[in-house]
């Protein structure tokens, strides 16, 4: 059973990035646009697996348009907290932007110190 005192790596990594998101947010941003970026950010961490996360994606699971998610999207790329990487779309036929969390080395490093100090390791 896991208690509330417990560290969980996902959940850290995660508040990691909603604190990024929260504090350095652009200064004429809303309440509404950064809570639609932290969710658009979960989401992208939560369904990364195959298929591969693409906008369209996201768009056919929060039936939001292309042009909304895209929107949110470009202002987490620019954050540096998700990356763009193109890969063959659903058909074969051309492209589509594969997204990503973007681990950098300071993400890394706090997984490998939530891990180390994590009970029972």
């Amino acid at each position: 059973m896991i208690k509330s005192t417990d560290l969980d790596p996902n959940r850290e990594v995660l508040w990691m990035f909603v604190e990024r998101i929260v504090d350095e947010i652009f200064p004429k941003e809303t309440g509404a646009s950064r809570l639609q970026q932290v969710g658009l950010f979960t989401l992208i961490y939560l369904m990364q697996r195959d298929p591969p996360v693409t906008a369209a994606r996201v768009a056919e699971v929060t039936r939001q348009s292309q042009s909304q998610i895209h929107r949110q999207m470009k202002k987490l790329v620019d954050l540096k907290l998700i990356k763009r990487t193109k890969i063959v779309n659903r058909q074969g036929r051309g492209h589509a932007l594969k997204l990503e969390i973007n681990y950098t080395a300071k993400t890394k490093r706090l997984i490998a110190a939530i891990q180390k100090a994590a009970p029972g390791k």
